[in-house]
């Protein structure tokens, strides 16, 4: 009899520890995560592998400029006309900037790849395992992901930024099947930095929301980008306001600072970015025709970035009478707008499924200024207020006329409540564009997000509430 208990409980054991083993496993599972890069002008390459292989941007030499000038000049002298010299800069830049343009279709003119291609994890790759702890952007996002969820399971999906997000879905979805089949899950988690936003947002209306269970858009294009929808629309400018925010930044801490001080102090500054303002306005219709509409505005990922509301404006300044050639082109922009304006509501369905979700946005570097909305809250690349999901926010300097309120930032210059999911979005005063610095409390915040088994929010952790600031290292603190 007891030889009997005894083998009962034996296998009562067995079965318990079986259990316990399985159940162990379930429960370490990993999740893999895919990091989804954004814009890079210097990582695409004309006709890779071959003896003709070069870099898709022109090479600028000094003499060629020279030369141009020279020549414009000349031109100018002789026949008493000023679009002589305009002519020659502009023909420089178209030829410079070709490699990049797109037909009137919207597909590649030359024969362009990115320059390194990453079908395997991260961890097959020297850049990322071998990665410098200072290593921030993409490089410092897929590191930290290595770091948190191992090389096998961290992925890193490059593309050609120019073309139909739809085209580059397909890629993607292939990346997020494999990462599954890999790691032996059903979901993934995706990290989509700068233009990774709109490139996942075509993902995700294409294939779906099922296989995603947590998606961080950091500094991304999720809602478009003003730059982008005013240039587009011919909003081409240099105002004061803008101009001197740029200025004072990038003289910060050097033996500019004074001048720029100076030109304030006098008020100079009015009359030096007047004058260029109206430089600039004279040359936006040549530069127009002969450099952006060639080179960019046949690009179709470019066209997911316009506002909804400002797109068909953007059409008749781009195409108005050339409807017909760019047909193709106006039909994959046609579905891409359709896109963005479905967006919002197919992100409310993924959420109300149990994707979560989360909008990091930094703040507080002026923009280039040479577009109508380029003083308002940035961080260098893109606009806070569309990176954000919709928030309202002043521009770099000044400050809202709000009451101090839930969403509202210390520094009153910004509102999250307008925003799509305020309670899942965050902002870094300070921080660069996507940030993410390897040694970072920055790094550490993002994957505080990617890695829970929950929805957070801004309250979830009192070390990463709504409102941050990043010190020079990308450390952050709470904005007080």
């Amino acid at each position: 009899m007891k030889k009997i208990i005894a083998v009962i409980l034996a296998l009562i054991l067995a079965v318990l520890t079986s259990a316990s083993v399985y159940g162990t496993s379930e429960k370490e599972a990993v999740t893999p995560t895919i990091v989804v890069s954004g814009m890079n002008f210097n990582g695409l390459v004309i006709d890779k592998g071959t003896e003709n292989e070069r870099s898709t941007l022109g090479e600028i030499k000094a003499g060629e400029i020279v030369a141009t000038l020279v020549f414009g000049i000349l031109k100018t002298v002789v026949f008493m006309d000023i679009d002589g010299l305009t002519l020659s800069i502009f023909n420089y830049a178209e030829n410079i900037l070709k490699g990049y343009s797109c037909d009137e279709n919207g597909d590649s003119v030359y024969n362009v790849s990115t320059d390194n291609t990453y079908p395997l994890s991260a961890g097959n790759y020297e850049r990322f395992t071998e990665a410098d702890p200072t290593a921030f952007a993409e490089d410092g996002v897929v590191a930290s992901c290595i770091e948190e969820f191992g090389g096998d399971h961290t992925y890193f999906y490059y593309y050609d930024w120019r073309l139909d997000p739809f085209d580059n879905a397909d890629g993607l979805n292939d990346m997020v099947n494999l990462a599954m089949e890999e790691a032996g899950s059903d979901k993934v988690n995706i990290i989509c930095c700068s233009m990774g936003g709109v490139e996942t947002v075509a993902y995700m209306t294409e294939y779906g929301t099922d296989k995603i269970n947590s998606c961080i858009f950091l500094c991304s294009t999720v809602n478009g980008a003003y730059v982008v929808s005013d240039i587009l629309n011919g909003r081409i400018e240099l105002t004061e306001e803008a101009t001197m925010n740029f200025l004072k930044n990038l003289a910060k801490g050097s033996d500019l600072e004074g001048l720029i001080k100076f030109l304030e102090f006098t008020k100079l500054s009015s009359a030096v970015c007047s004058l260029a303002g109206g430089l600039i306005d004279s040359l936006k219709e040549g530069a127009f025709q002969y450099v952006l509409k060639p080179d960019f505005a046949t690009m179709p990922v470019l066209w997911a970035l316009v506002l909804p509301e400002e797109y068909e404006s953007a059409k008749k300044y781009c195409f108005e009478g050339e409807e017909e050639k760019y047909a193709k082109l106006l039909q994959r922009a046609d579905k891409l707008q359709e896109m963005m304006r479905n967006r919002d509501d197919m992100l409310k369905d993924a959420v109300n499924k149990g994707m979560k979700i989360a909008f990091v946005a930094n703040y507080n570097s002026p923009l280039i200024p040479v577009y109508t909305r380029a003083a308002t809250q940035g961080d260098g690349i893109l606009e806070t207020a569309l990176m954000a999901g919709g928030a309202t926010v002043s521009n770099i300097g000044k400050t809202l006329d709000v009451p101090a309120g839930k969403y509202v930032s210390a520094d009153k210059a910004i509102d999250a409540s307008t925003c799509l999911y305020p309670d899942y979005t965050w902002f870094v005063k300070d921080a660069p564009h996507i940030a993410c610095r390897l040694d970072s409390t920055y790094s550490d915040f993002i994957m505080y997000i990617i890695t829970s088994e929950t929805q957070v929010s801004v309250t979830s952790n009192p070390l990463y509430p709504q409102y941050m600031y990043a010190d020079g290292e990308q450390n952050v603190y709470e904005l007080k």
